[in-house]
């Protein structure tokens, strides 16, 4: 008798990057089981024994003497070009990379770059998980995470970044420090639980790895991953409003300017076909032009609930859609011939708009966007209220 081939098992490996991404990737590892996890530094304080399945790899040891990088990014950069061979290493042989670092300092901010693109080498899907620092932290810091991610980006399949800002609407402002910053870790965590498991678990329609691969096609995109459980008699219109109301989701701009969505439904012995219908639908009617992959999962535990995981995928930025529909409508110069007197030649006049015009302009319609994202909370489907 013919044997059935077995499915390939889904390598999944998280790299924790630099003393903040180490520190969320060693909370991760204690909750999800089916993917290998990394803590990659400079600073040997920062790397301590932790979880059996974390791999620990110091890096640079002869350049930073087992210190850390002072936050000094061109020094993060030199150790991680310095340890390429070492960094292959640990990239090779995955189906997914989940690069995981707070960005801002001097190993997170230059190591990571390096880690993006040596990850192009290799066919497979590379995330990339990235927090950004507090206002209060300085303008030094924000310069250099904005800068660090302009290089990442280009270089991975998706990005989902995380402002620290955005823990206000999560948590009280009173909340002492540490455990705000747990609270954040937290959610990290519910995040990549959720992806994983995602393209892992099996449902009644099932989604794979290869749904992922197709709605995370090329490189440079912003992802977005959210999760929503909600239960009662308006449990479905509930989970549609909320897992686009997250903080961590870009607002009306990320629905208009999104390009692929996968989602998966989880619901008990008792979701029925048309709260199937009707989630579908919504996230249909929010993101109508977008490519759409779904999957539904039964499990007892959500019985009375129902639970929408999300994976979008789009624009990078407001500002480039709009760049270009501003160069879409400048008009040609238009030149305007001035008529010759006897043995006088005048020089032909030229009507352009000047830089200050053209930037005024884009201004204009970037301020537009933005005022009708603050004005759309959440899509019109969603303001209208389901019914």
């Amino acid at each position: 008798m013919r044997k059935i081939p077995s499915i390939k098992k889904i390598k999944i490996k998280v790299i924790g990057i630099g003393a903040g991404g180490s520190t969320i990737v060693s909370e991760i590892a204690k909750n999800i089981k089916k993917a290998s996890f990394v803590v990659t530094d400079c600073d040997k304080r920062i790397l301590k024994k932790g979880e059996k399945n974390i791999k620990v790899i110091q890096l640079g040891e002869d350049i930073s003497h087992g210190l850390g990088t002072g936050i000094n990014p061109i020094l993060g950069e030199e150790i991680a070009r310095k340890e390429k061979e070492k960094i292959t290493k640990i990239l090779k042989n995955q189906d997914l990379l989940i690069l995981i670092a707070c960005l801002g300092g001097g190993f997170g901010s230059g190591a990571t770059p390096v880690f993006a693109e040596l990850s192009k080498n290799f066919k497979n899907i590379s995330l990339g998980i990235f927090t950004l620092p507090f206002k209060f932290e300085g303008e030094k810091k924000t310069k250099i995470a904005k800068e660090a991610l302009e290089k990442i980006k280009e270089n991975l399949s998706g990005t989902f970044i995380v402002s620290n800002e955005k823990i206000f609407q999560v948590i009280d402002k009173h909340t002492p420090f540490k455990k705000a910053l747990s609270i954040l870790n937290k959610n990290l965590i519910l995040i990549l639980k959720d992806l994983i498991e995602l393209i892992s678990k099996t449902g009644v329609i099932n989604i794979d790895f290869a749904d992922l691969r197709t709605i995370l096609k090329g490189r440079g995109q912003i992802i977005y991953v959210g999760s929503i459980i909600c239960s009662g008699p308006n449990r479905t219109e509930e989970a549609i409003k909320k897992v686009f109301q997250s903080p961590f989701y870009g607002g009306a701009a990320a629905a208009f300017f999104c390009k692929n969505i996968l989602f998966n439904i989880s619901g008990g012995e008792d979701l029925t076909l048309k709260e199937v219908e009707r989630i579908s639908s919504g996230i249909y009617n929010i993101c109508p032009q977008a490519k759409i992959i779904f999957g539904i999962s039964q499990d007892k535990k959500y019985n009375g609930k129902v639970k929408i995981t999300l994976i979008q995928a789009g624009e990078e930025k407001i500002k480039k859609s709009i760049r270009k529909k501003i160069v879409k409508k400048e008009k040609p110069l238009k030149r305007e011939a001035v008529k010759e007197k006897k043995k006088t030649k005048k020089k032909r006049k030229e009507i352009r708009r000047s830089a200050l015009e053209i930037k005024k302009a884009e201004k204009e319609e970037e301020s537009e966007v933005l005022a009708q994202e603050k004005e759309w909370e959440i899509p019109a489907f969603l303001r209208k209220k389901i019914k």
